[in-house]
């Protein structure tokens, strides 16, 4: 399926207020209104993102060598990421990179296999220079799904076709340097409860996360991958979770003693057979 791209967002929505349609009988509804309901739900989400949980990697998207090594190639992991203008980034899948190309929109299908023709291949000049690729994601929309349009009068367009929708998508690119945005993180004690009021945190200047640190040769081999000085993390509560522990959940409602869930301890004192020496 064809799709094309845009830049969907400059920047954070800073606007004073958030509109949002109201509709009434006998309205005339344009797509314009329609749209600005969208816009509405999604700047608000993205504020919330942005002020409350802040932007990074929460998990994946670790960037690694192919299984079968090939030059200038390399595999970045399924991951999920929250942009700097809080839209969520999801890469659902392993991609395949080549760090010669400058940016590569949402690409699929399995990691870095071999091309179907060989003189469908792409080509790059030569030589590449040796060095360090910091290799990034931001958010990008892209539309799909093109649908014929209805003529108009005389039908004389009625080969014309327009883009149905907008799908949520990414594009990986290879950045010169590390970002200001992804140097000196806060240390771990001042994740406490503030001194102060916090400040509301200023709007990024790009729309950049940093993956990791590639190190090629002049010959394209990976000398190494670095996928942590140069990446920005967000915590996340996904992996925490415990089993209750309330004694009033030994009873039933008879007061009759339930069977405690195998493997948890029971406490002396919620015994109701235990003796002195027990408790």
């Amino acid at each position: 399926m064809k799709t094309a791209t845009k830049e969907s967002n400059c920047g954070c929505v800073e606007t004073d207020f958030l509109e949002r349609p109201r509709f009434f009988p006998r309205q005339l509804i344009t797509p314009d209104d329609l749209t600005l309901g969208q816009d509405y739900l999604r700047n608000k989400l993205r504020r919330l993102v942005r002020f409350l949980h802040g932007w990074g990697v929460v998990c994946g998207a670790r960037v690694v060598t192919p299984v079968s090594a090939a030059a200038w190639q390399v595999v970045v992991q399924r991951g999920y990421i929250l942009g700097p203008y809080g839209d969520e980034i999801l890469i659902e899948r392993d991609v395949c990179f080549d760090l010669r190309t400058r940016c590569a929109a949402g690409a699929s299908g399995d990691a870095c296999g071999e091309p179907a023709d060989p003189w469908c291949a792409d080509t790059w000049p030569e030589p590449q220079p040796a060095g360090p690729r910091f290799v990034a994601v931001r958010y990008k929309e892209m539309m799909s799904r093109p649908v014929r349009l209805q003529p108009a009068g005389c039908g004389c367009d009625d080969a014309q076709c327009e883009y149905s929708r907008w799908r949520d998508g990414y594009e990986i690119c290879v950045l010169d340097r590390c970002p200001d945005s992804h140097a000196s993180p806060p240390a771990f004690d001042t994740f406490g409860k503030p001194a102060h009021i916090p400040d509301c945190p200023d709007c990024p200047s790009e729309p950049w996360v940093v993956l990791a640190t590639v190190v090629v040769n002049e010959n394209g081999e990976v000398q190494s991958i670095d996928n942590c000085s140069c990446r920005r993390m967000v915590f996340s509560l996904a992996p925490f979770w415990w089993r209750c522990t309330d004694p009033a959940n030994r009873r039933g409602d008879g007061g009759e003693r339930d069977h405690p869930t195998p493997g948890l301890p029971v406490p002396a004192s919620s015994n109701p057979t235990a003796g002195p020496e027990d408790k």
